[in-house]
């Protein structure tokens, strides 16, 4: 079993479309997956469930559970029946997605120029106002790159759900884009045009 103090030490590496990683931070004791915008990690894909998984810190161990969901969880190539224990390096697939499980310190030292998330200011206010991003919605296109929830994102802004939910739909607008993946791919593609 993996023993683990903190579930914040944790985290899922992914790939956006066009192969630069995507770095997911598990910051809850319940880290919901699923199509749905009040998941945690949002995936935007008919393959995915509404509500398809979640990632569960239950008495030191880390577990992953399938929610009923249409297509299922493989963990490491198997489907799983119900929950399944984690462990570093684990590899979860869920629709067309698939992460590793690893600590986030790993991630970060060894993927930091690469992330996102890391990217230097200066680019993320040049995109920002290459598209003419409003000043709210420059916050909150930072919080959806590091792949925040829209409740995450709500919480750190002191507004509404909702209200994210609505400057998401103008951000995807003004950008062009449809979903997370396009817009952070899109984000991804200019910074390294620049």
């Amino acid at each position: 079993m993996n023993e683990i103090s903190d579930v914040t030490e944790w985290c899922l590496r992914g790939e956006l479309k066009d192969s630069s990683p995507w770095i997911i931070p598990i910051d809850r004791p319940l880290f919901s997956i699923g199509r749905q915008d009040n998941n945690d990690l949002i995936l935007p894909s008919h393959s995915v469930s509404r509500r398809h998984a979640r990632i569960i810190n239950e008495g030191g161990e880390l577990q992953i559970e399938d929610l009923e969901s249409k297509n299922g969880v493989l963990l490491n190539g198997k489907k799983i029946e119900s929950k399944g224990f984690l462990r570093q390096g684990d590899i979860i697939k869920i629709g067309d997605s698939e992460f590793t499980l690893g600590r986030t310190e790993d991630f970060q030292t060894k993927y930091e120029e690469q992330t996102l998330a890391r990217s230097s200011e200066a680019t993320r206010l040049s995109f920002a106002d290459a598209f003419s991003l409003s000043e709210r919605e420059k916050e909150i296109l930072f919080f959806l790159i590091k792949g925040h929830s829209l409740k995450q994102i709500g919480e750190s802004l002191f507004i509404s759900a909702g209200t994210v939910k609505n400057h998401v739909l103008k951000i995807y607008k003004k950008t062009g884009c449809h979903t997370r993946i396009e817009l952070s791919t899109k984000f991804a593609e200019y910074g390294a045009n620049r």
